[in-house]
């Protein structure tokens, strides 16, 4: 199942919330930008500080894989996978090392001065996120979909507290063939990664330039970062876009995404890509200003039915009926009911056009 739920607005003039029902003449979807989501901790990559992540350990394992290296253990620990090869080599030259290079340096105490430099870190990690947000924002859109049609929390949130409706598709329709659907993850394992460790950066296990404690440890190249390796970078946009926290599960979505150069119809004020200070233009000149709103036209085909709010007024079912009857590609549309039944759960009730 595939349900979009849709909220409602009040009309001041006919003092009553009015559905989101214009997908019923026009087709039309919003595909919203990373930028514009709900969770704002989206489309960012998560930072582990002096510690490794899932995508550090899976690194490692590919990496003893093909090292030839056998043992009597058919899989190595996580310890040996990190100890052999994450943890860099030899010893840096720094003060967690050398406590009397603190002399040499603005801090204190050695407490002081790793919790500036954890600061430094995770501002380098904000700003490298930042420019991740800002350039997909400034090309994809996000079309989010539920796996349920009788959730009390998305009816609540995302249908007015059922003043709104949901619309039903189906899911063998060519259109989510094209855009191909994933459903997303709420594993934080499953997250894109940055991570740091006695100088070494990593993204998704990859690692990356070492980094010294100096000034200018923010000012990371984003080119070094990314890698060069396609597929890699196909499974970052994968592991940015197609997972959330877990505090959003009891949303069962699947989404697809669509560049916005594919929307029929943009409005809306044009909004600049806010790249962080310093973001070489070797880079950003590729991303340019964009519509606020890019709406992409789904098949009617692809409708199923269409879900009235529990919540909804009779005069506006009568109405949103009577758009249903002017559109001839819509005779095939089923409309339901949320209710609620007995014991408090939401249900589905056929209706029939009249």
């Amino acid at each position: 199942m595939l349900v979009k739920y849709l909220g409602a607005s009040y009309d001041n003039k006919s003092n009553s919330f009015i559905p989101r029902r214009e997908f019923l003449e026009n087709g039309l979807f919003r595909m919203t930008q990373p930028k514009f989501l709900n969770d704002k901790s989206e489309a960012k990559f998560y930072p582990y500080i002096d510690k490794f992540s899932t995508a550090d350990i899976d690194y490692a394992r590919k990496r003893h894989s093909l090292s030839g290296i056998t043992s009597n253990v058919s899989e190595p620990s996580e310890e040996f996978l990190i100890n052999f090869y994450l943890k860099p080599p030899g010893i840096r030259y720094v003060p967690e090392n050398f406590p009397t290079l603190l002399g040499f340096t603005d801090y204190s105490t050695l407490e002081e001065y790793k919790s500036a430099q954890k600061k430094h870190i995770l501002k380098a990690v904000e700003k490298f996120n930042t420019y991740i947000y800002e350039a997909l924002s400034s090309q994809i859109g996000v079309f989010s979909l539920s796996e349920n049609a009788t959730d009390k929390r998305m009816w609540a949130h995302y249908a007015s507290e059922g003043k709104g409706l949901a619309i039903i598709f189906r899911e063998n329709h060519p259109f989510f063939k094209e855009f191909r659907l994933s459903k997303v993850s709420y594993d934080i394992r499953d997250r894109a990664s940055i991570s740091y460790y006695d100088g070494t950066f990593r993204v998704d296990g990859e690692p990356v330039r070492k980094y010294e404690y100096a000034d200018d440890l923010g000012d990371l190249r984003f080119s070094d970062l990314l890698s060069k390796d396609f597929r890699k970078n196909m499974e970052l946009s994968q592991k940015l876009l197609f997972t959330k926290t877990n505090g959003w599960s009891y949303e069962q979505e699947r989404r697809l995404i669509c560049p916005l150069s594919m929307c029929e119809e943009k409005k809306g004020r044009n909004i600049e890509p806010n790249f962080p200070e310093h973001t070489p233009k070797s880079i950003s000149k590729y991303f340019k200003s964009y519509p606020e709103v890019c709406l992409k036209k789904i098949p009617f085909e692809a409708f199923d039915s269409v879900v009235f709010g529990y919540d909804m007024s009779k005069s506006q079912i009568n109405e949103t009926i009577e758009k249903i009857n002017t559109n001839p590609y819509l005779k095939h549309l089923e409309l339901k009911q949320a209710d609620f039944d007995i014991y408090g759960k939401i249900i589905l009730k056929e209706l029939y056009l009249p």
